[in-house]
């Protein structure tokens, strides 16, 4: 049999360095647009827990006729305390009727941003313990519209922002979404803001006080803004 025309099985080592290279391109293009994908569902994840808050409030109210307080502070002290769910302290406030195990929200992670990286705002860590030990903090991944508390949506004309993403401080909006905030309105609608600046570039400090009430009032005006 003449050599020349045997059939020739197997790759080169061009061909075999072809087929790496096609290989790793397309590699380079499909996975950042899976991590998009991902990233863009626990965002649409994210909106749909707010809803969830929201629904949760309004059957609280519709029961017991009023807001639950958003802290133990005098007339609401400093409006950057808006995220606690509770502690051995503050057990009635905030979130914290809605995510008791008797409560209206079953699953306490749907009080939680699942993008959130911080972990004094993320469930079950060192800095934010599950359940919650006494005289801790724990804190949630959402924060509440400051002066709501002991109202009703009634008393309430405007639609207006009720809660957010956690916006306390700049580092804690770029340890989440970086670039804007999911929020939830009065009508029950929740939308993507985009940061215009003040979220991400502004005073506010830790730990918090009163005098800093003056820009969270202005992130608060912005979000009523974005969502008309």
């Amino acid at each position: 049999m003449n050599h020349a025309n045997k059939r020739r099985f197997g790759f080169t080592l061009i061909e075999l360095l072809v087929v790496v290279s096609i290989m790793g391109l397309l590699m380079s293009i499909l996975l950042p647009a899976f991590g998009r994908a991902r990233l863009s569902a626990k965002k649409t994840q994210c909106a749909n827990r707010l809803r969830s808050i929201f629904s949760a409030t309004m059957m609280y109210v519709g029961d017991e006729d009023r807001l639950p307080p958003l802290n133990s502070e005098e007339h609401e002290g400093a409006y950057q305390y808006n995220y606690l769910i509770y502690d051995g302290k503050d057990f009635d406030h905030c979130f914290g009727p809605l995510a008791r195990p008797y409560g209206i929200i079953r699953f306490t992670e749907q009080l939680f941003c699942p993008v959130q990286k911080n972990r004094f705002h993320m469930l079950g860590t060192d800095l934010n313990p599950w359940p919650y030990q006494v005289n801790m903090d724990t804190r949630a991944g959402y924060g509440r519209r400051y002066g709501l508390s002991g109202k009703s949506f009634s008393q309430l004309e405007r639609v207006f922002a009720y809660a957010a993403d956690l916006m306390h401080l700049p580092e804690v909006v770029r340890s989440a979404h970086k670039t804007g905030v999911n929020v939830v309105y009065t009508d029950g609608h929740a939308q993507w803001v985009q940061d215009p600046g003040i979220l991400t570039d502004n005073e506010l400090t830790k730990p918090f006080d009163p005098r800093d009430n003056a820009i969270v009032k202005k992130i608060w005006k912005m979000l009523d803004r974005a969502g008309r």
